[in-house]
Parts: structure tokens; sequence; C-alpha cells
């Protein structure tokens, strides 16, 4: 009985204990706002340490870390926090801007490498962030198109479209995905609503493509130059098994 109650009488001591903390990390967290309102960036982040040093899951401490990550350059590091946000408060992740622009810039950054695995799965994710964002299915739908996949292409762009129908970047890429499917008549109404959405962006809508062709050139002599590696591996087999690597999409 007495060990008993001397537990409780323990238990009855943590408890301001624990809410102390969390108020100093909660602090922390407030301070690191302030100091990035400033534009202290450097600054703010040391106050989320402190915060997380505190109260290692502290979701806010987090979320509002990863902005400062991301706001400093580290992209990469900003992901790493906004996934642990994730994990330990979905609901405050969802349909969160600063979350999914951050996949969304990292995917386009990994598609303008030609890292198309990569781009698609932060596309993937920001999508299954906030199923409603028009900008994401545009950009998966670019990294199919470069992949050689138009009709994956074309279904995110029509999604996109759905969510968004004012971006002319959209309708220029669907029209040259038609194209590539031999569909010029469709092809030639999306080359239109985009000229008609504005036309003195006709300019850049030819860089644009311009540019888009470029890296579907350069992602067909990647794609052709593996599987001439796979050949080679094949016919110098013993066994005449090939390389299990993925093939690129149709």
């Amino acid at each position: 009985m007495k060990r008993i109650l001397f537990i409780a009488i323990l238990g009855l001591l943590a408890c301001p204990t624990i809410a102390s903390a969390q108020q100093s990390a909660k602090k922390y967290v407030k301070q690191g706002i302030e100091r990035f309102s400033k534009g202290d960036i450097a600054g703010a982040i040391v106050e989320y340490n402190r915060a997380l040093t505190i109260d290692p899951k502290l979701s806010d401490a987090y979320l509002n870390r990863g902005k400062a990550k991301r706001a400093a350059g580290d992209l990469d590091g900003a992901i790493t926090d906004y996934e642990i946000v994730c994990e330990l408060d979905p609901q405050l992740a969802m349909n969160n801007h600063d979350i999914t622009e951050a996949y969304l810039n990292r995917g386009y950054i990994r598609s303008n490498r030609l890292d198309l695995d990569g781009a698609l799965t932060d596309f993937d994710r920001a999508i299954a962030l906030n199923p409603n964002d028009a900008e994401a299915y545009f950009k998966r739908g670019r990294a199919f198109l470069i992949e050689g996949n138009a009709k994956y292409a074309i279904a995110d762009f029509d999604k996109s479209i759905s969510l968004d129908d004012r971006n002319p970047l959209v309708y220029a890429e669907r029209g040259f995905a038609h194209q590539t499917q031999g569909q010029s008549g469709e092809a030639q109404k999306d080359f239109e609503r985009g000229l008609k959405l504005n036309n003195d962006l006709r300019l850049m809508l030819d860089l644009h493509l311009l540019d888009l062709q470029i890296q579907i050139k350069e992602m067909r002599r990647r794609q052709a130059a593996i599987q001439r590696n796979i050949a080679g591996l094949t016919l110098d087999s013993p066994t005449g098994a090939g390389s299990q690597r993925r093939a690129p999409a149709a």
C-alpha cells in the first residue's frame, strides 16, 4: 500500500514537470517564429532545435523548422522534417501548402535532372497530401511525358485542367502529348486554347516546348544507352540472363 502511494505521489510530482517542459518547448517555437518573421532564419532554426531537445515529438517545431530550412535552401532537410510531421500529426500535414510546395520543388528539380523516378515519387507524395493541387498534376504529367508515357501524362494534364483551367502551359504540354500520339486535331485545339489564354506568351510557350523536347530527346538517349548495356550484359552472360533493371515506361 505504501509503495502504491509512493508511486502515485511521484506521478503527481512529475505531471507539473512535464507540463512545464512542454510549455518551454512551445515558447521556443514561438520565439523561432518571431525570429523567422524578422528574417533571422538561422536564429529561428536554433530556437526550433531547442524546442525539439525538450520535446522530440513536437510536430509544430518540425513543421516550422522545415519551413526555415527550406527558406535557407536546404530542401532535403526541410522534407526530412516534413516527413516527421506526417508521422506525428498526419492531419497537420494534409493540405499544408508549405509541405506540398517542398515536394513539388524537389520533384521539379529532380525532373530537370532527369531523375524521373525521384521526381515521380515527390509528385506522388505532393498529390497524396493535397489531391486538389493542379500544379502537382501538371508537373507529374510533364515527368510522365519526358519518361515517354504520354497516356499517363495526358491523364494528369486533364486532371490539372479540371482543377485550374487558366494555365496556358498545361494546354501547351497536353497539346504536345497529343501530338506525340498522332492526335493532331486535339493537339491543335490545345495549342489554340493556350494562346487564347494569353497570346503574349507565344514566345514563352515556344521556348517552353523547346526545352521539353530537349529533355525528352536526352531521356531517349539515356534509355537507348541503358538498353544497349542490357543487351551487352545478356550476350556476355554465360546463362544468357539479362539485367533485372526496370524497363523504361512505354
